[in-house]
């Protein structure tokens, strides 16, 4: 990929919750919809992968990983 990218892994409740099913993949904005809400710094596993600091990260996914106020 070229561009910005939206891997990630939340807490496998927030999963559950989306009923998003094993194995599967989703854009934050889908799991979102889902969900009914925002994805929080919190809902993510603690993972490399989550580090907004780590890999090229979308925007929107960025601001989801930062840390909360």
């Amino acid at each position: 990929m070229d561009g910005p990218d939206e891997w990630y892994t939340v807490l496998d409740s927030v999963w559950e919750h989306a009923g998003a099913g094993e194995g599967g993949i989703l854009c934050v904005g889908c799991l979102e919809a889902r969900l009914g809400r925002r994805l929080r710094r919190r809902d993510f596993v603690d993972a490399a992968l989550n580090d907004p600091d780590y890999g090229r990260h979308s925007p929107r996914l960025l601001s989801r990983l930062r840390a909360e106020h």
